[in-house]
């Protein structure tokens, strides 16, 4: 959000085996509109730590300054004077032509002192993740899992999990001025159990050539939103396969309403994405879907370890919709990825991995209570590995998510829509 303060789907993601019942709350959960007291080190520096006091009855908040990338630095470590200050709303200064974030670990402990005092269950919302030509704002909530929901089928942001953090990245530049907890095109919710510290990552991508100034916000509250437009084009799958100096992607729609045109966009770090190409038409397959396809044969994919794909849909309108992203590796890294294709999927679907030893693996189908709907265990070798999986044709048609646990250790998960 721009600095001066005129106040300005349901795709529920359960990433954790225990079931959540998430219900929608008309007041906040945790109060920040108190004036935080300095603890220990230097205000508004990394390592500077703060109480909060009276969050809740009994409950007091610890918020201290973990670290801060590529040169940002807290402007305001709680900005008060908004419309709306039960949120804990840093102002965060990103250097220009730099990617900067800050990092806040919150705890909440009982009041007067430190020891922790765990939450049954919390909701956060990171609010006005908005921008402009020059400006993307990010913001990162890391609960250890949960269940993130948002605005389905919006082009303003995307909310990507990774691991048991969720990013929420503004994509379509548009600028809101001041906090507007109405803009629920520009926020997304995370909510777990049994939590007792989470951190929180705010800041932007400041492609301009100054330093720039952002508000932002995350309010301890639950907000219900607007189910989703029916979108243009309905996917039956997206696949990105690398091969030994490429990747190919294909794509295939079950049908298309007022479709302009297809853009691929590549990133290396999931957030800055660039159009590498535009594919103006496919060819029709079975039972009338269209299939398309490009290959990325660059020579700026020679030698990166992980390279990310998504597709940015453009109506004949202008109005642009993107899909899922996918994660394509060409190195064998110390970690594991997965990637499943297809995805949207029918009956089967395919997991790739790599894996740097001997072990089993076991692919968990979740849904999005939480539970575990399919499970798959097979012995697989270091480097990489292929696990197919059948029969999910019996799967009601929605989203979920796929996991992937090696030696009883969950690696990876990916989101799946079943049609």
């Amino acid at each position: 959000m721009k600095k001066n303060f005129t106040l300005y789907a349901v795709l529920c993601l359960a990433l954790s085996l225990g079931t959540l019942n998430v219900q929608s709350q008309t007041t906040f959960q945790y109060n920040f509109n108190s004036t935080p007291t300095l603890l220990s080190g230097t205000d508004k520096a990394v390592n500077a730590v703060y109480r909060f006091a009276n969050v809740s009855d009994g409950v007091d908040a610890i918020v201290t300054i973990v670290s801060a990338t590529n040169g940002a630095t807290v402007d305001i470590f709680d900005d008060n004077t908004i419309t709306k200050p039960e949120g804990f709303s840093p102002k965060i200064k990103v250097p220009a032509n730099k990617t900067g974030l800050v990092e806040f670990q919150v705890c909440f402990v009982a009041a007067g002192t430190v020891t922790s005092n765990i939450q049954d269950s919390l909701n956060a919302t990171a609010i006005d993740i908005d921008g402009n030509a020059q400006i993307k704002e990010i913001d990162v909530i890391d609960m250890g899992g949960g269940v993130s929901s948002y605005q389905p089928g919006t082009p303003e942001i995307t909310v990507v999990q990774t691991g048991t953090s969720f990013t929420g990245t503004n994509v379509a530049g548009n600028e809101y001025d001041g906090i507007d907890t109405s803009a629920k095109r520009v926020m997304y919710t995370v909510i777990n159990t049994q939590v007792g510290c989470f951190t929180y990552k705010c800041g932007a991508t400041n492609a301009s050539g100054s330093s720039v100034s952002r508000q932002k916000s995350i309010y301890f509250k639950n907000f219900v939103y607007p189910p989703a437009a029916p979108l243009p084009v309905k996917y039956l799958s997206f696949d990105a396969v690398a091969s030994t100096k490429s990747v190919n992607l294909k794509w295939a729609t079950a049908w298309e309403m007022n479709n302009s045109h297809f853009e691929v966009e590549r990133s290396f770090d999931r957030v800055n994405f660039k159009t590498i190409a535009v594919v103006l038409d496919g060819f029709t397959g079975a039972e009338n879907s269209r299939n398309y396809q490009c290959k990325d044969d660059a020579a700026e994919i020679q030698g990166k370890g992980i390279i990310y794909y998504r597709l940015k849909q453009v109506d004949l309108d202008g109005n642009i919709n993107y899909s899922i992203i996918l994660a394509v590796r060409f190195e064998n890294k110390a970690d594991a990825i997965m990637q499943v294709s297809p995805n949207p999927f029918v009956k089967e679907i395919t997991v790739r991995f790599n894996t740097t030893i001997d072990a089993v693996a076991e692919i968990r189908i979740v849904n999005i209570s939480g539970q575990t709907v399919m499970t798959k265990s097979a012995p697989v070798e270091k480097g990489y590995n292929n696990i197919h999986i059948g029969n999910l044709n019996r799967l009601a048609t929605g989203i979920y998510v796929a996991q992937l646990v090696i030696d009883g250790k969950m690696i990876e998960s990916q989101k799946l829509v079943k049609n």
